[in-house]
């Protein structure tokens, strides 16, 4: 559990003009029972009615701030430094906890001593399951879901994300990870529910792929790095192709 009153999770989210989803997010994390939990929520200055919906939240758990900033990566930084709990998950503003007892059933009922980094499944809107996993792929795609995966917040006090990587900045931390060999719990249970129109899913693939070689490049050489990329790029356009000769008509 937790020492002293502090929280054992800390959720994170970030948001800017989300009204349309926020609210979800919000009583999701409300609902949680049996954990000492705090719900961070970092507003950009949003011009909808993101900031009255917060207002309007009854919640003791909540804290949440609303001003400028660079976007979403500076935004958790924020976030990571005004946490409180042992362990942090960064839940988006158009996502939900799975059901009331998520936090319970992962934080509470599993020995976790040993671990710096639980991962749960991530179930999207349209259906999809996203299961995470950390082994070779990570070299060239990030195969942690940031929305099912609890992190120790002691793998914070010496890193921040990147607020020069506009989208995928949460690649370097799992990719650190593994190259650590840092020991990790795979749950074969649903932690989230993601919208499936987050920016995620607009951004290119290919810029995606830079984005991810750009990460990489503060820990390897830039013929590997750029070896991986082609693996990466490559990838992509196979994808393409094979959606492209499946697509109906």
């Amino acid at each position: 559990m937790s020492d002293g009153g502090r929280p054992l999770v800390s959720i994170i989210t970030v948001v800017r003009n989300g009204a349309a989803g926020i609210g979800r997010t919000l009583n999701s994390v409300a609902a949680q029972a049996g954990v000492l939990h705090e719900h961070l929520v970092i507003d950009g200055a949003s011009s909808d009615g993101t900031l009255s919906i917060l207002k309007q939240h009854r919640s003791r758990q909540l804290r949440w701030i609303s001003e400028p900033d660079g976007g979403i990566y500076e935004a958790m930084n924020k976030a990571v430094a005004l946490s409180r709990g042992e362990w942090l998950l960064f839940l988006g503003a158009d996502d939900a906890l799975a059901d009331q007892n998520v936090l319970s059933e992962v934080l509470v009922e599993n020995d976790l001593s040993g671990y710096d980094l639980v991962c749960g499944v991530s179930r999207f809107d349209d259906g999809r399951r996203y299961v995470s996993r950390l082994d070779w792929r990570i070299n060239v795609f990030n195969t942690i879901h940031h929305q099912a995966a609890f992190y120790r917040r002691s793998l914070f006090d010496e890193f921040r994300y990147r607020t020069d990587i506009p989208v995928t900045a949460d690649y370097e931390l799992n990719y650190l990870m593994r190259r650590q060999n840092r020991i990790i719990l795979f749950l074969d249970r649903d932690v989230s529910i993601c919208g499936s129109r987050g920016i995620s899913h607009t951004t290119s693939p290919f810029a995606a792929q830079y984005e991810l070689f750009k990460a990489r490049s503060r820990y390897i050489n830039s013929p590997a790095n750029c070896v991986l990329l082609s693996i990466g790029l490559a990838n992509v356009v196979a994808t393409r192709i094979r959606r492209l000769s499946t697509a109906p008509g």
